[in-house]
């Protein structure tokens, strides 16, 4: 995206996200997708990859069994080595569900540059050409506020949500790895619109448009 001479390859998803053989018995990291990166910036996405890690599995630790094996093994020594750097990924906003569940507050701007990289990277894979234009994130598996001791959606969020797979149910499901990440994208040429689905860990849902 910056222009500069290609230097290395960038995970889409980032890497971190799927399980290493050792951990879980079976490759979950086969044909993962990269796309041309320079080295200064494919590095310097190194803890916004640590972030989405941290903030997909907060959500998605109790889905599956991948993910709680994310979850306890490789994020929580992520945890203990940089407990600094995690510590400033969540604020705590208390309690709900009569105690039982913490309301977690996260930077939704790093979030969607987060899923912004990766729909642009996925785009690029897709069709061979960068998609420029800017790009609107939403997931249901977030929500707006506390009211009445439970979590309140974002009603807009949802009705993005159902546009959005409307406009790719007749997509295939792409993602070698489906039980890490399987997605869908759409570029219409007559309405230059460009959409992405995505699921991680069969939990945690992402759409952009």
């Amino acid at each position: 995206m910056c222009e500069a001479s290609e230097t290395s390859r960038e995970h889409s998803p980032p890497s971190c996200l799927f399980p290493v053989m050792k951990y879980i018995g079976r490759d979950l990291r086969r044909n993962l997708v990269t796309v041309p990166s320079c080295d200064e910036h494919n590095s310097n996405k190194s803890k916004d990859d640590e972030f989405l890690r941290a903030v997909i599995l907060q959500i998605a630790v109790h889905s599956s069994e991948i993910a709680q094996n994310q979850f306890m093994g490789t994020l929580l020594r992520a945890v203990e080595r940089k407990p600094h750097v995690y510590s400033n990924f969540f604020t705590d906003e208390g309690t709900l569900a009569n105690g039982s569940q913490h309301a977690l507050r996260i930077d939704r701007v790093r979030f969607d540059r987060c899923i912004d990289h990766l729909m642009r990277a996925l785009y690029f894979d897709a069709y061979k050409e960068k998609w420029v234009l800017p790009i609107l994130v939403a997931s249901p598996s977030f929500f707006s506020y506390i009211e009445n001791d439970n979590a309140v959606p974002h009603q807009p969020i949802h009705d993005a949500v159902d546009v959005t797979k409307e406009f790719l149910k007749h997509e295939i499901i792409k993602g070698q790895n489906p039980e890490v990440f399987k997605y869908r994208v759409r570029y219409d040429e007559a309405t230059k619109i460009y959409a992405f689905a995505a699921i991680f860990y069969d939990f945690f849902e992402v759409y952009s448009l």
